[in-house]
């Protein structure tokens, strides 16, 4: 490693790997030296080498863990497209959150209310109208088709008996 360069060992270390891998000198898929080697070569202790990969792994160019073989997974520009790629996608997720969250608070709590109260009415006249259809269908003899048939509550049915006066 050349010594001109400033900074902390760890970063000089990270800073030459990455350099080594843009070149192809280590190309995707291939294994880094061993820290031990790392060490012996750069003259640094295992913390560096630690602290060197960690960098690395965090930008997303190599994969592995130390004690085991650390490998190359992409190149600084594959990793900066996909970093890009990331962040766009990051930021449309959080785009797509706040708009989410706008619409889960009722801007008018009197409008939705009155729509519950118009279903609510509407539903009990459905279930007139079924008990009505129920009792015509009888009156002439024929079945009345079940499968076709809203699903009633008790309540629903004992509303419907009294408007037909059963």
């Amino acid at each position: 490693m050349a010594e001109t360069q400033e900074g902390p060992a760890y970063k000089r270390l990270a800073d030459e790997l990455r350099t080594q891998i843009a070149r192809g000198d280590l190309p995707v898929g291939a294994a880094l030296p061993s820290a031990s080697q790392l060490m012996k070569d750069h003259t640094v202790s295992t913390t560096v080498v630690r602290d060197a990969l960690k960098i690395l792994r965090n930008e997303g160019l190599v994969y592995g863990q130390p004690g085991k073989a650390v490998y190359v997974r992409a190149t600084p520009e594959e990793s900066a497209v996909e970093r890009k790629s990331l962040d766009e996608l990051s930021q449309g997720f959080q785009q797509l959150e706040e708009r989410v969250s706008g619409l889960s608070a009722p801007a008018d709590t009197a409008a939705v209310d009155e729509l519950r109260e118009e279903m609510a009415e509407l539903r009990r006249s459905v279930a007139v109208l079924q008990a009505q259809l129920i009792e015509l269908y009888g009156r002439v003899g024929q079945p009345y088709p079940r499968d076709k048939a809203p699903l009633r509550t008790e309540a629903a049915l004992d509303q419907s008996r009294r408007a037909v006066g059963g």
